[in-house]
């Protein structure tokens, strides 16, 4: 009985897993588009990181929430969770916001996954 409660257990954390990495790949992809149509206009790098800060709301929360759940599911408290999916959100709209001038000045354009 035991067995099969932990087996149960891991399929609901890795089922929790796919979700949360399914958000950060949608986040991430929405990113990308946002970002190449900001490199076709040739935003300034201040104007591109401001405005990188509000985009794709839906994805965002999609992926704070989904980490947020997994997070829980293991033990965090709501704090901790809700903290360490900020951290996750913020390292992949830093990875954007960090590689924009990157972009703009060797006309390159990133790639989605």
């Amino acid at each position: 009985m035991s067995i099969l409660y932990g087996v149960a257990l891991l399929s609901a954390a890795s089922a929790g897993m796919v979700d949360a990495e399914a958000t950060r790949l949608s986040y991430s992809n929405c990113l990308t588009d946002f970002t190449v149509t900001h490199l076709d206009q040739k935003t300034a790098r201040a104007q591109f990181k401001k405005a990188a800060e509000t985009a794709c709301p839906e994805e965002r929360s999609a992926m704070t929430a989904a980490i947020k759940k997994d997070e829980m599911e293991f033990g965090s408290s709501d704090a901790e969770a809700t903290a360490y999916a900020n951290e996750e959100v913020t390292s992949v709209l830093s990875s954007f916001t960090e590689g924009y001038a990157g972009y703009l000045s060797s006309n390159t354009r990133p790639v989605k996954p």
